[in-house]
């Protein structure tokens, strides 16, 4: 019976993500990352072929979409213009040179704002040097080194009046050794294991809050406007760190939880789907419209006896 119950919520949570896309209010976060010009032997899953890009956002305006601001959906959701049907928000994370190179001129040709996330040392690095900092946590090891935009060319962007900057961290896009045996977790979340301890509540709050607030200043020196998002590295984040950055003035904050965001989904966890593996046209339309159909799930059952042994060669 259990069982039974726990597969019907299941469907119906499905049957509810998908009708959550067309919900009055509703709006459609799309998380983007590296854009190259040919993709075909780029080994970063998250890349997307310049091209295709374009299809994209074609494909958007030909269907009814309207990319907005983030603005528009502050305003929305302080009780002012509603925003309009089929309402999208695009973001790139990162900040590669490539958003200045190729996404910025397609921003002004469709007249489509974006939110960039920047990471602020990666743009503090020397050309060719940051992208090996954030290949640390492993997901872009064999990514050769990136190249980032200048601040210069980040002030341009933000007063163009299509770019928002947003927090992507100072220096938490990275892993950082989390236990005895050496595992990379993401650095926002993890309390650090050196000298054989782990770092208390009180180091990781001063920490990541240093960084978060040195990552805000960075940007409103450069740009003149601080930012009032942040970008989750990996989307690994927690309720501290939603508190952290909304006194930090950050109240809005983005994750790589997938969904619609609907008047019921805060903007301090704003859902976003990501683009990976450059989907072709079709694939990238099925994103947008969410789940059609309940998609099977599979649960494994694993005792916590499983997974520790006191032998340390068990283990």
């Amino acid at each position: 019976m259990k069982r039974l119950l726990l597969l019907a919520l299941l469907l119906f949570s499905r049957l509810a993500l998908a009708a959550g896309y067309d919900a009055p209010g509703a709006f459609t976060v799309l998380c983007y990352h590296e854009v190259r010009k040919d993709v075909r032997d780029y080994p970063d899953p998250y890349a997307v072929d310049e091209g295709a890009l374009v299809a994209q956002f074609a494909w958007l305006r030909g269907n009814g979409y309207t990319p907005v601001s983030l603005e528009q959906i502050v305003t929305a959701r302080s009780g002012g213009k509603p925003l309009p049907a089929k309402a999208v928000l695009i973001t790139f994370d990162d900040a590669y040179l490539s958003f200045y190179t190729r996404v910025f001129p397609l921003l002004k040709e469709f007249s489509y704002p974006a939110v960039l996330a920047v990471v602020g040392k990666w743009i503090d690095e020397p050309p060719g040097t940051g992208g090996q900092v954030g290949a640390q946590f492993g997901e872009r090891g064999t990514v050769p080194a990136a190249s980032f935009p200048s601040w210069a060319q980040l002030r341009e962007m933000s007063s163009s009046g299509l770019v928002e900057i947003a927090s992507h961290s100072y220096d938490l896009h990275r892993g950082t050794i989390a236990n005895p045996q050496g595992n990379l977790e993401p650095a926002a979340t993890t309390r650090l294991h050196t000298a054989g301890s782990y770092e208390n509540d009180s180091g990781w709050i001063e920490r990541v809050r240093a960084d978060l607030q040195r990552n805000s200043e960075r940007i409103e020196r450069e740009t003149g406007r601080r930012p009032r998002a942040v970008v989750w590295p990996y989307g690994s984040y927690n309720g501290a760190l939603v508190r952290i950055a909304a006194d930090l003035g950050m109240p809005v904050a983005m994750t790589l939880e997938d969904g619609p965001n609907t008047p019921a989904v805060p903007l301090a966890a704003m859902r976003r789907i990501l683009i990976a593996h450059n989907p072709t046209l079709p694939e990238f339309a099925a994103a947008m419209r969410g789940p059609q159909d309940p998609q099977p799930v599979r649960v494994v059952q694993v005792r916590l006896d499983d997974l520790y042994d006191a032998d340390p060669s068990v283990q």
